[in-house]
């Protein structure tokens, strides 16, 4: 049985409230964050959106918006980023355009360097932290792996940059006798 949440009720004072704040959270919101116009016109309206579902108190509404409005900001530039392809870009003169500099032997090295710390990782914090990469917020790894916390995503991401900046730690530093195992 699934359960929806209702919204709360109506206070009456949404419009005036619109009218007093919206175009102060545009420019503050404009200020806070480097993105397109129309997407900050489109972080604003789902913060207004929310606040028409939760109806938050009004003693310290307009920064209550200006939060909820950046972080929807945020959400709309990653998700963005992450939608944008190499097609859609325009350009005309090919691929050679978009690639910044030819490859040295250094790039591949690293490359393996880094996958092979990824592939030392347990299973858990390896695929949490591969979806990271991929642009996906934490939310998004807990529903894509099955209904986790964002407590528990962000703990096993915690774990798993600690045990990278350990190994690279002790990559740099030579073999020192250390207990600390790098699988759990």
């Amino acid at each position: 049985m699934t359960v929806t949440a209702r919204p709360a009720p109506q206070r009456g004072d949404e419009a005036e409230l619109y009218r007093r704040h919206h175009r102060r959270l545009l420019r503050s919101v404009a200020r806070a964050v480097n993105a397109p116009a129309e997407l900050i016109e489109d972080a604003c309206q789902s913060a207004w959106a929310i606040l028409l579902r939760r109806q938050p108190d009004r003693a310290r509404l307009f920064g209550w918006l200006y939060t909820v409005a950046i972080h929807e900001a945020y959400r709309l530039s990653q998700t963005e980023l992450r939608d944008a392809h190499l097609e859609d870009l325009g350009c005309g003169e090919g691929w050679d355009t978009l690639i910044a500099d030819r490859v040295t032997i250094d790039t591949p090295i690293e490359a393996r360097r880094a996958l092979t710390l990824l592939a030392r990782l347990p299973e858990r914090q390896r695929e949490y932290l591969s979806l990271r990469v991929a642009g996906f917020s934490y939310r998004e790894i807990a529903d894509i792996t099955g209904g986790r916390t964002y407590t528990n995503v962000n703990k096993h991401l915690v774990k798993a940059h600690a045990r990278i900046r350990l190994a690279e730690l002790l990559a740099t530093e030579g073999p020192i006798q250390t207990s600390a195992p790098l699988h759990e």
